[in-house]
């Protein structure tokens, strides 16, 4: 690593639209747990401690029943649950719990399946201010969560329509008989659903796609609040059978949600009101709180499954495209934070299958509804966040994201790393630093991070760009704004030592990757990476350095400041590879430029000619938004990597920070 050709590497930069580029105790921000309040109805599901030798789910449980919050961060539940540490019969159950909800709609409660852990998510739009989340912190439970707002004086009548649904079943407790799929529920309001057509996959029928047809499906909404059950036909082979049976069913008080699930069972059904009128890619568009509960079952017949789950949340471009940020657990490991594209194409309506899985779309585009239609079997809720707006200088809760890769608002954030803000009010101008170290005010306007000034590197009346300060190290990060001594709304988001993110020519950190030959020429589709070539890889991110930096100094070129932490640098091509790139002589700040991570490293042999998606992880997080082009390779089947390539479970254990390091509870 030299310090030659800067000059050079600048303008290389600067085709990538890197051009404006450039402690205090803190907890969670509980500011807006009043608005969450009242009874709402409740179902999950939790796995753990799953045998990999028999496929067996060491506890597997499920709840239904009511959840009160009283509005000031308390809740009672009472209901019933099912657990097989217990036997397998539904009993009741009561417990209680706190809960916190910030202004950005983040939202942490007890959870009540097992109260020494937490359940982290987000609260909606649609419901309205519906909940969905999972326990990752604690990496003990795989669990899907969702709660919905009790209707009042709700009857047959409050489910009308057309209501588009998925589940996931693992039946019996054992993940080897998993099974998912998708159909449409379509009511007139008397208490029937007519026939319904279910197609799905089943772990233990070779996971083949098939599609049944159950006749006189019926519910009934009885008790006035919105709870009451829906019935499908009695399986005489409930092996061989998708859905069977009698379960519980809530609607929202909106009517736009239905959940349910076998009260002695361990699945779960969400149904979403099915968009009406035209769709298109534009429909799917700003913030979607997400959550899910899923397995890989490639390998079942040999015993060998992979439970996840994750909650997060995934920024809908409108363009048929979208930025997912996960917060994934694997029954193996601890939670991390993965961040990858999404495509999701509604040009031609609002349900549609890619290959893997099965796409609904709801009414206006509050929410989606996705369901693994291969051997990676998945339920994932998307629902639409709530959005807001403020007068005079005002960080809209919703977009402060990773400036790299525009990673939601779930998303950790890191120290050294740049972060892009989006509000109004924010700046009288556009202003832009002159020269190194980047300023704390900029045109008047200043930003902080915990009470510490951040190194700012653009400034707007919309955008701000700032470089986190380097002693981020609490557990929260929040942000405010002061423009001309009027100070902004806070924000707070979830800190990680590390949070990765590749710059790619769009500013939304899809598509071509910043990646620069030895020669500080750019990486492109017609001057693609040959195999076995050093690159150079632009990124930010990546936390802690040595020998360390001032925050918005130029970094040193002898000796360079190397990244403090283990990174790994993989490449998902377009024959379905996925290649570690084993050879990286250089991690660390480009010498001469404030805050700009860079990591060389050598093309692997055996990948496949033509766009690849670049993956670069750290023991914290795994980005794969932005793409490589690959010379020199196998021919490629033009097929792009499925959104089920993820990266594997992690083997290492939790930082000292550990797994308590996100509960305010």
């Amino acid at each position: 690593m030299t310090s030659k050709s800067w000059k050079n590497i600048t303008f290389a930069i600067s085709l990538y639209g890197l051009s404006t580029l450039a402690g205090v105790a803190q907890n969670f921000d509980t500011s807006a747990t009043g608005s969450v309040k009242g009874p709402y109805f409740v179902r999950q599901v939790l796995t753990s401690n799953l045998d990999q030798t028999t496929s067996a789910i060491g506890r597997a449980a499920s709840l239904t029943g009511i959840m009160t919050f009283d509005g000031a961060g308390n809740y009672s539940f009472s209901g019933q649950i099912t657990d097989m540490q217990a036997g397998t019969s539904a009993a009741s159950y009561t417990t209680t719990g706190t809960y916190a909800l910030g202004a950005s709609g983040l939202i942490q409660l007890t959870n009540p399946i097992d109260t020494s852990d937490t359940v982290f998510g987000g609260v909606s739009a649609v419901g309205p201010s519906a909940i969905v989340g999972s326990s990752t912190e604690g990496a003990v439970n795989n669990d899907v969560f969702i709660a919905i707002p009790a209707a009042s004086g709700a009857t047959n009548s409050s489910v009308i329509g057309t209501y588009n649904a998925g589940f996931i079943d693992f039946l019996q407790a054992n993940a080897s008989r998993v099974r998912d799929g998708y159909f449409t529920l379509t009511s007139n309001g008397s208490g029937s659903f007519g026939t319904v057509a279910v197609t799905g996959v089943m772990a233990n029928q070779n996971s083949t796609l098939t599609t049944q047809s159950l006749s006189g499906v019926s519910y009934s909404i009885a008790s006035g609040n919105g709870s009451g059950t829906v019935t499908f036909p009695t399986a005489s082979a409930p092996l061989s059978t998708l859905v069977s049976g009698q379960k519980t069913l809530y609607v929202s008080a909106d009517g736009n949600i239905l959940i349910g699930g076998s009260p002695t069972g361990f699945d779960l059904v969400v149904a979403i009101k099915a968009a009406t009128g035209s769709v298109s890619n534009s429909t799917f568009n700003g913030t979607y709180y997400t959550a899910a509960l899923e397995n890989d079952a490639s390998g079942s017949a040999s015993g060998n499954n992979s439970i996840d789950s994750y909650y997060g949340s995934t920024l809908g471009l409108g363009e048929g495209d979208g930025i997912a940020h996960q917060r994934l657990l694997y029954f193996n490991s601890y939670a991390f934070d993965y961040t990858t594209y999404v495509p999701e194409s509604f040009s031609t309506g609002a349900v549609y299958n890619d290959g893997t899985f099965q796409n609904m779309l709801g009414v206006n585009g509050q929410a989606l509804l996705q369901v693994g239609t291969t051997t990676f079997y998945s339920l994932t809720i998307n629902l639409q966040a709530k959005t807001t707006t403020g007068s005079g200088v005002f960080i809209d809760p919703l977009k402060i994201f990773n400036a790299a890769t525009y990673a939601p608002i779930t998303n950790s954030v890191a120290p050294g790393e740049f972060v892009s803000i989006f509000g109004t009010g924010l700046a009288s101008g556009v202003f832009t630093p002159s020269s190194l170290p980047l300023p704390t005010k900029l045109g008047g306007v200043s930003v902080t991070v915990n009470g510490r000034l951040a190194p700012l590197s653009y400034v707007g009346p919309t955008q701000i760009n700032i470089l986190m300060p380097y002693a981020t190290s609490e557990q929260f990060a929040t942000f405010q704004v002061t423009n001309n001594q009027n100070t902004s709304n806070q924000v707070t988001l979830y800190t990680e030592p590390t949070a990765p993110g590749v710059f790619t020519g769009a500013p939304s950190g899809i598509g071509n990757a910043a990646v620069l030959h030895a020669n500080y020429s750019p990486v492109t589709q017609t001057s693609p990476a040959a195999i076995g070539e050093t690159v150079l890889i632009y990124l930010t991110g990546l936390g802690s350095v040595t020998p360390p930096v001032g925050d918005g100094t130029a970094a040193p070129s002898n000796p360079p400041s190397t990244v403090d932490d283990s990174l790994s640098v993989d490449i998902y091509d377009q024959n379905g590879n996925d290649i570690f790139a084993s050879n990286l002589p250089f991690s660390g700040l480009a010498p001469g430029f404030a805050g700009l991570y860079q990591i060389n490293f050598t093309v692997p042999s055996g990948l496949a000619s033509g766009p690849a998606t670049l993956g670069v992880g750290t023991p914290d997080a795994e980005t794969s938004e932005a793409l490589i082009y690959i010379s020199g390779g196998a021919s490629a089947n033009a097929k792009p990597p499925s959104r089920s390539v993820r990266p594997g479970p992690k083997k290492t254990g939790p930082r000292s920070r550990g797994a308590q390091r996100r509960s305010a509870l």
